[in-house]
């Protein structure tokens, strides 16, 4: 059932919505972070080197799609994502996929509500085409 929930939630145009991107890119930051802690404790510096590439364009691409000029939340998660890269660089894994997380958990809780206005067309849709555009 769960998984039929998510084909239906993700079913608009391309199959993506803007608020399963958005958690995706949450996810996908996380796991690069547990993944250099991995590679930090087992001493691995090339290993280290590939996630955190990962995890800084993956940071860097939820930012892009920021507009914290317009928007105070947006501003906010902007200067937290600005404290995970200082905390990442401090090598305290712990505190950054604590804070990704809880940023994530709290667009997860809206995400039904945000698919729902995104199908009304509320919030825009997500391009068909490629374009650098914001998605949050």
């Amino acid at each position: 059932m769960e998984q039929l929930k998510t084909y239906q939630r993700t079913s608009i145009k391309r199959g993506w919505t803007r608020v399963d991107m958005l958690l995706m890119l949450y996810d996908r930051a996380i796991e690069s972070i547990e993944a250099c802690e991995i590679a930090t404790e087992a001493g691995d510096p090339a290993l280290l080197a590939k996630h955190e590439l990962a995890m800084r364009k993956t940071i860097m691409t939820i930012h892009a799609g920021l507009k914290p000029d317009e928007d105070e939340v947006a501003f906010n998660i902007a200067r937290l994502l600005h404290f995970v890269m200082i905390r990442f660089d401090e090598k305290d894994f712990g505190t950054c996929i604590k804070l990704l997380r809880q940023i994530r958990d709290g667009f997860a809780q809206v995400a039904d509500q945000a698919n729902e206005m995104e199908r009304q067309g509320v919030i825009p849709a997500l391009p068909e085409t490629d374009t650098f555009e914001s998605i949050a």
